[in-house]
């Protein structure tokens, strides 16, 4: 019987661990060795090949397996068009990416660089002053990894903000893509603000994100916005 690999091919950042923890909880998969085993990397960078790959995801328990690496986000498009038919010979594969707010996840990563890298604390006087220095630096393309993806295999969005704030509305939809039925979400801290323990590492904003420094940033980024504007038509309520 040929496996049902789910590949989330999302951003860290935006809500990957409570969505992951979400179909743990609802038995959608098993949870085994670790979320994020990043093998498409290795088998990227010439450390093993995609034979492992294949065969690890069949040895794990399960009609359907996932992959919930961020770093195949990352990939490179020429490598993704090298091993989809290879991938697609093997499995029955669905792609869901789940993204958030760019201002707001740029923000949650640069707390968490800051709060734990101390050469970041020596450079920069406080974490806000990273996040301005980082909107200088070239910022990940959504709209870039939903093509990747998306021009091989079934690829559905999650606006996380939309996820969470109106599950009766969106987790029909979710289910329907995933031909499994998910009825209740995992608590998430950027939706709801309450520490949970299996969460802890991404309770990153320390400092609120003023409206004044969002809208700053937000003109930074406008480009990520108006990619994603010309890509699906319009862009999510939540990040307006």
């Amino acid at each position: 019987m040929t496996k049902t690999l789910l590949l989330n091919t999302g951003f860290g950042w935006c809500g990957t661990t409570p969505y992951y923890e979400t179909l743990i909880e609802e038995k959608y998969c098993e949870k085994y060795n670790c979320k994020e085993p990043h093998l498409l990397q290795r088998v990227f960078e010439g450390h093993t090949d995609i034979s492992e790959y294949i065969s690890y995801h069949n040895s794990l328990p399960g009609e359907r397996v996932t992959d919930f690496s961020n770093t195949n986000a990352d990939l490179p498009e020429e490598f993704i068009d090298e091993i989809a038919p290879i991938l697609l010979k093997n499995f029955d594969i669905k792609v869901t990416m789940i993204f958030r707010d760019p201002v707001r996840r740029l923000y949650s990563l640069c707390n968490h660089l800051y709060q734990t890298r101390t050469l970041r604390h020596r450079v920069h006087g406080t974490s806000i002053q990273y996040f301005r220095y980082k909107l200088k630096q070239p910022v990940a393309s959504y709209v870039r990894t939903y093509r990747m993806y998306s021009k091989w295999f079934p690829t559905y969005t999650i606006i996380m903000e939309d996820l969470w704030k109106n599950p009766e509305k969106e987790l029909p939809k979710l289910s329907e893509f995933l031909e499994y039925p998910v009825e209740n979400l995992y608590p998430n801290v950027y939706h709801d603000g309450i520490m949970h323990k299996k969460l802890e590492d991404q309770w990153t904003d320390k400092i609120p994100l003023s409206t004044v420094a969002y809208m700053m940033a937000r003109k930074e980024l406008e480009y990520l916005f108006n990619e994603w504007l010309s890509e699906f038509g319009n862009i999510p309520s939540s990040w307006c």
